[in-house]
Order: structure tokens, then C-alpha cells, then sequence
């Protein structure tokens, strides 16, 4: 279990690019939600983990990514275990 553990990290330039397209689309986000139209609306982004690994949603997570989507059953139940043993 503990080599699972290891390897669930993405590499530090892979966190890295995770990281930055994080804030590149919540910066986009951003840009398009006009609080004049509704002052309280905010956007939940959601990270669709579909064909991702494991160590992609935890580098996600690391980057303050909370919210996630998978659209098959079969992946999630690989997926989760993974990343709720390394929260």
C-alpha cells in the first residue's frame, strides 16, 4: 500500500502544470461572471477526472481543486480509495 501511497503524487513540473491551468481557468471564470448580473452568483468549477490517474486529481486537490466529476462507476471505484487514502 505504501508504493500506491508514493506514487500518488504527480511529479513537482506536473504539479506545476496543474496548478497553472487551474488558475488560467478560474481565471476565465472569473472574467465572465458579471456581478452586476447576479451579485452572489459564484461558479463551482468542476474537475472532470475522466481518463485522468490518480496522481492528477491529487495535484488538482493540492491546488485547491475541491470539486470533481468522473463519468464512469468503474473508474471511480479505482480512483477513490487512492485519493481519499492520500487526503
Amino acid at each position: 500500500m505504501s508504493a500506491v501511497l508514493r506514487m500518488s503524487r504527480p511529479s513537482p513540473e506536473r504539479a506545476v502544470e496543474l496548478k497553472e491551468a487551474l488558475q488560467d481557468i478560474r481565471a476565465r471564470v472569473a472574467s465572465t461572471v458579471s456581478p452586476s448580473v447576479h451579485p452572489t452568483l459564484q461558479p463551482v468549477l468542476v474537475a472532470v477526472s475522466k481518463y485522468k490517474p490518480p496522481e492528477d486529481i491529487l495535484g488538482a486537490y493540492d491546488a485547491d481543486q475541491r470539486d470533481f466529476g468522473e463519468n464512469y462507476v468503474n473508474e471511480l471505484l479505482e480512483k477513490a480509495p487512492i485519493v481519499s487514502s492520500c487526503l
